[in-house]
């Protein structure tokens, strides 16, 4: 069962939706709520739970400082954001810390359970999606086996010397070195180079041990580091390395270094 809290200064929000909401109906379990972002954060440390549900205006800390905290310590926690009605740069900037859902106040039990009923749906596509994924990329790696195989005895002597190897993969490294800041696809990159997808894929993989997404994410959380050790902010830097959401960028940096952007800024 997933975890949830619920952040607001106001009483009357708080036990409204201790009362009238019933979260176990959505697999949820209410684990704890706080009046203040102090409370908050640290009742967010002690329960770590799966989902927060958050005013932006709080007395201490408000909910979009406790939002970035949040997303640095624990980026794969669902957030959603109650806010009034003259506070739309702040509901821009939560969404662009990676906010799921905000909803306006004063808030009413159906927005609450239409929430909750959007978190437990994206949870179930999301795992439908990482099984989908895996068996996309097992069905395209055979795939590229037998292009790249293909590929390989249709060119004929040109591709079985190592110049030849060497020659595209370079351009492509260089490319990617001077691109990381933005998208990259496989076949933009195939067409740089004039040659098919597939190809480049195996090829690349072969002749540098790693696939060209692995050394594209390098380039970036490299470049990332950089800029953190520099002092820059987390959420400028995603930006900068060529990531659209806060989130996303959280959750690929800390997979490659160990710690939340937040950590390794920190030392």
């Amino acid at each position: 069962m997933h975890k949830a809290v619920v952040f607001d200064d106001e009483y009357i929000v708080i036990q409204g939706l201790q009362m009238m909401i019933d979260w176990s109906s959505y697999g949820i379990e209410l684990a704890g709520t706080a009046t203040d972002g102090n409370s908050a954060l640290e009742l967010f440390r002690t329960v770590r739970p799966d989902i927060v549900f958050t005013d932006i205006r709080m007395p201490g800390m408000d909910g979009l400082q406790l939002i970035e905290e949040i997303a640095q310590e624990a980026p794969d926690t669902y957030c959603v954001v109650f806010s009034g009605f003259n506070e739309f740069e702040y509901v821009k900037r939560a969404i662009k810390l990676g906010v799921v859902d905000y909803l306006e106040k004063p808030i009413s039990i159906e927005s609450v359970e239409t929430a909750l009923g959007k978190i437990t749906a994206h949870v179930q596509e999301q795992r439908e999606r990482e099984a989908l994924k895996q068996q996309l990329e097992e069905a395209e790696k055979k795939m590229q086996a037998l292009s790249a195989v293909r590929l390989l005895e249709s060119e004929g002597d040109r591709n079985k010397s190592d110049d030849s190897k060497l020659a595209p993969i370079d351009k492509i490294k260089t490319y990617i070195e001077q691109h990381f800041t933005r998208d990259l696809s496989l076949n933009e990159l195939a067409d740089y180079v004039g040659l098919n997808p597939a190809y480049v894929s195996v090829l690349f993989k072969e002749t540098m041990g790693e696939s060209y997404i692995k050394f594209l994410t390098r380039c970036r959380m490299e470049y990332a580091k950089r800029l953190l050790q520099q002092g820059a902010k987390v959420n400028e830097v995603s930006e900068k390395v060529g990531y659209h959401t806060y989130r996303h960028f959280s959750e690929v940096f800390k997979r490659y270094t160990g710690k939340t952007p937040g950590q390794y800024k920190e030392g």
